[in-house]
């Protein structure tokens, strides 16, 4: 479970200290303390891995979860126990509103001095931490596929469209997903991850409805999915699903392959993180089909 959350300045002064476990709270001695020593080590380690890395460090107590923006820390202690994921959703959530409502007085010498300026900002942190904890609860499989970059309203839109594209399989899919690809921009890398979520979380939760007795669900399971939405074959050999008319790109031309939805929606059915699925080729391009290969790391 979340047990703190915490924004510090890069030089170690602490700006909030958020408890979430009412419980046990965390003494303002042990929150220095905490500091004292693991900021030095959490600085040393943005320096080699990059200002805007997510990482996550283990501590006696758990683990704390992180990010960098700027001059700021973004710290969430948790337990053992904790789903990570949702920690570093819930930091990036954290640290855009933050950097949102003070960025502008980020150029004043000792900014951090005056520190009573942040603490209206517990009650964004409670508010984001109420939001985001209701949608695990109701939604798990959403959140382990939402990339952190998602804002928590933009969280919403997708949410909706992922249930949508639930409800409508298989007869509204495509032209759900069509709809979809019109609103993000082509060469968005951004938009492009959303659109692959999309295919991800409700590819993820059809293969689970439909094969409600399978343990594993495989490549010809997945088959049945896709035949269900358009003409396919799959290369066992290869393994490559060929989408021989492919009804998202059809009469769409493209620099890049741009069914997205379909990658995620393979990758979210078989639900194996060591499989990722890349399309090699598309009808938008000028290639005779849209192919996706598994990629096994």
């Amino acid at each position: 479970m979340i047990k703190t959350i915490f924004v510090v300045h890069r030089d170690g002064v602490p700006l909030l200290r958020v408890s979430i476990d009412a419980k046990r709270e965390d003494e303002l001695e042990e929150f220095l303390e905490l500091f004292g020593g693991v900021s030095s080590a959490i600085n040393t380690l943005i320096k080699e891995l990059g200002h805007k890395e997510l990482r996550a460090v283990s501590v006696e107590e758990g683990s704390l979860v992180y990010s960098s923006n700027g001059p700021i820390l973004f710290i969430i202690h948790t337990t053992k126990d904790d789903d990570e994921t949702f920690a570093k959703l819930l930091i990036k959530q954290i640290e855009h509103e933050f950097i949102e409502s003070y960025e502008q007085f980020f150029s004043e010498e000792e900014f951090f001095v005056h520190r009573d300026r942040f603490v209206p900002f517990e009650k964004n942190i409670r508010d984001i931490y109420t939001q985001l904890n209701t949608l695990n609860k109701q939604y798990p499989e959403l959140l382990e596929f939402i990339p952190s970059f998602v804002h928590l309203s933009q969280l919403y839109e997708i949410l909706n469209l992922g249930l949508d594209l639930i409800k409508g399989y298989p007869d509204e899919t495509i032209k759900l997903v069509r709809q979809i690809d019109k609103h993000f921009k082509e060469n968005d890398n951004q938009q492009i991850a959303i659109i692959k979520t999309l295919g991800r979380y409700s590819g993820h939760i059809i293969a689970k409805q439909t094969f409600k007795g399978e343990i594993v669900i495989d490549q010809r399971d997945v088959y049945d999915l896709l035949s269900e939405i358009s003409i396919v074959k799959y290369d066992k050999k290869e393994e490559v699903f060929d989408v021989t008319l492919c009804p998202i790109c059809r009469n769409r031309s493209a620099e890049n392959p741009m069914c997205h939805f379909f990658s995620g929606f393979i990758e979210g059915a078989l639900d194996n993180p060591s499989i990722s699925v890349k399309e090699i080729s598309c009808r938008a391009t000028g290639d005779k089909s849209c192919k996706f290969k598994l990629i096994r790391t």
